[in-house]
């Protein structure tokens, strides 16, 4: 079945396959994914494996609190976001309101949606000291002034974050960027590494599996399974994980062509995404680093401060408990690699967020516990590093959102 549809607004069935296209790209006339033939999904009835945060029953009534807020914080942006006066937003489902932080008078026109969300939701509009367009152009000089590794609005409007590489950086150890006069909060020891590295896939493939580029002998994870522009199937990555034209392959023998995943025929650098256009279905790996279990995409939604999400890579496997913190991160990798407007996110506990090879895998919600997710972003580099069992990584994430990297590539994700 092939459908164009406004973001949250797609029908879905348990066999139907699904295009999903966002608002103005102009997708047209897309294909839907193959038969998945002799590979009949297996659902996971043990997912998310981390305890849910207190003051929920489970995973399953966390994220339709966030799904409820979300859908009001949706409204507000769409109309208060560019709007002079927005500061910030935070959505955080224990909270159970949507916080918006403005600058000065709230303009009837957001005031409007403001009230038509409180039907839905508690919103309380809070004063913020800073607009966001100020403090992205104040965290734009901090990151070009080489001073740190990475710099981003706090979603409160109150001032700038930068991360720095030092362990024992002090704020006044910085020069101030001419003419950056808010208020500074420094993350120590932060390093962002693109992750390099479940296991052995096979088509119609899923997100969350195995991925290795046979030219560069780099291990990664494949994401979202996407239509591009031109209507051709194939799935999300980091784009470190690859340069054009080079050749995906899946967990098994690299040398047997049976193998290959596909091409990769589209990159952005600066948001660490990419497409290998292949042979997938609307559906990502979930639970451990060996599972066969998996849940379908249904939708893909934005990313908030607040919201928390799941990282399911292939070295890994599916980590929950992980909490957006900052969206608009920009910043510099530590193999010279330049990126913006990324979201930040840590583990709540400080536990490993995501590991080496965990690369371009699928960042989402759950929609409903055991079958169906949300996107929201491709794991892009971890910091903080931590012990995750083994391989190399971090209880801190940054990723872009899968919402605007869509749009940067005028595709459409494939559900099911």
């Amino acid at each position: 079945m092939r459908i164009r549809t406004r973001l949250r607004a797609a029908a879905v069935g348990a066999a139907a396959l699904t295009l999903l296209t966002l608002p103005g790209t102009g997708i047209a006339g897309a294909q839907a994914a193959g038969d998945p033939g002799d590979k009949p999904p297996i659902a996971n009835r043990d997912a998310p494996r981390a305890p849910a945060p207190a003051g929920f029953t489970g995973w399953d009534a966390l994220f339709a609190e966030q799904d409820r807020l979300n859908g009001v914080a949706d409204r507000i942006t769409e109309r208060g976001e560019t709007a002079e006066g927005f500061g910030g937003i935070v959505v955080a489902p224990e909270n159970h309101e949507v916080r918006l932080y403005w600058r000065g008078t709230v303009p009837d026109a957001v005031q409007e949606v403001v009230e038509q969300g409180r039907q839905v939701a508690p919103v309380r509009v809070l004063p913020a000291a800073h607009t966001n367009d100020q403090l992205l152009q104040e965290a734009t000089r901090w990151l070009e002034a080489g001073q740190v590794s990475g710099a981003v609005p706090q979603p409160d409007g109150s001032g700038v974050q930068l991360s720095v590489a030092g362990g024992d950086t002090s704020p006044d150890q910085l020069r101030r960027p001419g003419g950056s006069t808010a208020p500074i909060a420094v993350e120590r020891g932060e390093t962002f590494t693109p992750v390099y590295d479940r296991q052995n896939d096979v088509p119609s493939y899923y997100g969350g599996g195995r991925t290795y580029n046979k030219q560069e002998w780099s291990g990664c994870t494949a994401g979202f399974p996407i239509v591009d522009r031109n209507g051709n199937t194939g799935f999300l990555t980091a784009a470190h994980c690859g340069n054009l034209w080079t050749d995906f392959y899946d967990g098994g023998d690299v040398y047997d062509q049976a193998n290959h995943m596909g091409r990769l025929n589209w990159r952005i650098s600066n948001r660490d995404a990419a497409i290998v256009n292949g042979n997938t279905t609307g559906r990502v790996f979930v639970g451990g680093k060996t599972s066969s279990s998996s849940a379908r995409v249904v939708d893909v939604i934005k990313s908030y401060p607040g919201n928390y999400v799941c990282n399911s890579g292939a070295t890994m496997g599916e980590i929950c408990n992980i909490k957006v913190t900052h969206y608009g991160w920009s910043g510099t990798y530590s193999n010279g690699q330049h990126v913006k407007h990324m979201i930040r996110a840590k583990h709540v506990n400080g536990s490993c967020a995501g590991a080496a090879g965990d690369s371009g895998g699928p960042v989402y919600s759950y929609a409903d516990l055991y079958d169906t997710v949300k996107a929201q972003g491709i794991f892009s580099a971890y910091s903080k590093s931590v012990n995750c069992g083994g391989p190399t990584g971090g209880s801190v994430i940054v990723f872009p959102r899968v919402w605007d990297v869509l749009l940067a590539f005028e595709a459409s994700l494939l559900v099911s």
